[in-house]
């Protein structure tokens, strides 16, 4: 059955994993689709990264992306993909560049793109410059001079109106959108370890947790299936708490209490047909006995009625006085045993404590319980229904109050004046805050419900027997020793 609860919290929790990297899935595609605008709001932002989206297609097939193209408009600039020439590739009529270039030298931008292409931005400037040297200029170079962020191997200069170049001491390496740096590519590992890491990472937390969710919810449930099945066959106590009982008490609590309340109810009712049964082996027995005369009298009236005849009046009247006698005596019998089992919870009786105790774990069904006994006199007078409680309430919180049902022994004696009950568990035994809460006298709310009713109950018994109860620290198990006058 446990197997079966972890299953099914792995299907739903899988079924929560799916759709949570479904969205996240989506969300990255989102993210990464807005990525440009996201991170290059101008043209002053751009560089050669964001070339990858920025333009798409292949050679023959460019174009610029939406957002691109946008940041183009607002900065009244103009871009072109361009060779080592400078002969424009996108648009494919724009020609070559490099009067153009020359003409607007302080608006251009350049940045590398493909091997051997270049996107080259061009903002017209109303100042234009006079180059004289234009026909000598090394157009790879001067697109190369143009380069954004540091990423140009030389650096242009104008001197008596030619255009000269000079190496950048602080050029920055960089690769083209369709090549992978070294970084790119420890990157793209890492990005790699990270999706096979994190998903693994996932489907076993989500393992784990199903596990551990499945037991959290599953093991009290079987403490309570264990309880039933026992309530089932007669056994009236609770299993050994091997299943977590606490966290379930917590977890369901109705159905805590429910079964609480189905369990003493049946013990009770076991007790009071217990307590029927005895007053009606009582009454059986009293009214054979009350009825065995008469009914003597009436069977040899009978005899004699068959051999005289002629005295057939005067027998039929004694006959019929003897069942008239017989109906009253019936009568009275059954008030007196209706008086009986109404007074039976104050009344008080002589009846055997052993016989009692044996009819408790009889009843009870509980086989970790023995009952020894050292008595003089083999009957007590007292109240029969008062100790039975006492007996049952002592037992449930040897139960309720070990993980594990505890043995339970026992043992009886008596004095001339007094019925002395040793009481023991090998349970985990009971502290001083605990024995005042037993006797109610704790101060706070939560130490008294940790015995409830049924220590009121068992105090109740031993004070309508003028007993008294006293509690033999150790330091394992319970030992109650309980005195019951005989007076």
């Amino acid at each position: 059955m446990n197997r079966r609860f972890t299953l099914k919290f792995i299907k739903y929790i899988f079924l929560f994993l799916a759709s949570s990297i479904f969205l996240m899935i989506i969300g990255l595609i989102l993210f990464f689709y807005n990525f440009n605008i996201l991170f290059y709001n101008s043209m002053e932002d751009i560089d050669a990264d964001y070339l990858i989206n920025g333009v798409t297609g292949t050679r023959g097939d460019y174009a610029f992306s939406e957002n691109f193209q946008n940041m183009l408009e607002e900065s009244d600039m103009e871009a072109y993909i361009v060779d080592d020439e400078g002969d424009a590739i996108h648009p494919e009529n724009a020609g070559n560049l490099k009067q153009r270039i020359f003409d607007n030298l302080w608006g251009t931008m350049a940045m590398p793109y493909k091997e051997g292409e270049h996107v080259i931005l061009i903002k017209e400037t109303p100042e234009n410059l006079s180059i004289q040297n234009s026909h000598a200029v090394d157009m790879s170079k001067l697109i190369n001079s143009l380069y954004l962020h540091n990423h140009n191997a030389y650096q242009y200069y104008i001197e008596d109106d030619g255009l000269y170049f000079t190496e950048n001491p602080l050029q920055r390496d960089y690769v083209h959108v369709d090549e992978f740096s070294e970084r790119d590519i420890t990157l793209f590992k890492r990005i790699g370890i990270i999706l096979l890491v994190v998903p693994a990472l996932n489907i076993l937390i989500t393992v784990i947790m199903a596990i551990l969710l499945s037991r959290r919810i599953s093991r009290p449930l079987f403490f309570y299936i264990d309880w039933i099945e026992q309530l089932a066959r007669g056994r009236l106590y609770k299993p050994g708490s091997e299943h977590n009982h606490k966290r379930g008490k917590k977890l369901f609590q109705e159905l805590d209490t429910s079964l609480e309340t189905l369990n003493a109810q049946l013990i009770d009712d076991h007790l009071y047909q217990n307590q029927i049964s005895y007053y009606r082996e009582k009454w059986i027995s009293q009214i054979t006995h009350d009825l065995k005369s008469p009914l003597t009298s009436i069977y040899g009236y009978s005899k004699i009625l068959a051999q005289y005849p002629v005295k057939t009046e005067a027998y039929s009247g004694l006959i019929s006085e003897k069942a008239k006698y017989m109906e009253q005596l019936i009568d009275g019998l059954n008030h007196n045993f209706k008086i009986e089992t109404s007074q039976m919870n104050i009344d008080r009786e002589a009846f055997s404590i052993v016989d009692l105790l044996n009819g408790i774990k009889q009843t009870i069904g509980y086989r970790h319980m023995t009952v020894t006994h050292d008595l003089v006199d083999s009957e007590y007078y007292g109240n029969r229904l008062y100790l039975e409680r006492m007996f049952v309430n002592l037992i449930d919180n040897s139960i309720e109050h070990n993980r594990h049902n505890p043995d339970i022994s026992i043992h009886v004696r008596d004095t001339e004046d007094d019925l002395i009950i040793d009481y023991r568990d090998n349970g985990h035994g009971i502290g001083s805050m605990d024995m005042q809460a037993f006797r109610g006298t704790s101060s706070t709310k939560k130490e008294r419900e940790g015995h409830g009713i049924g220590g009121s109950i068992i105090l109740d018994a031993i004070d309508f027997h003028n007993g008294e109860l006293s509690h033999i620290s150790k330091s394992s198990g319970l030992h109650f020793v309980i005195t019951l006058s005989k007076k």
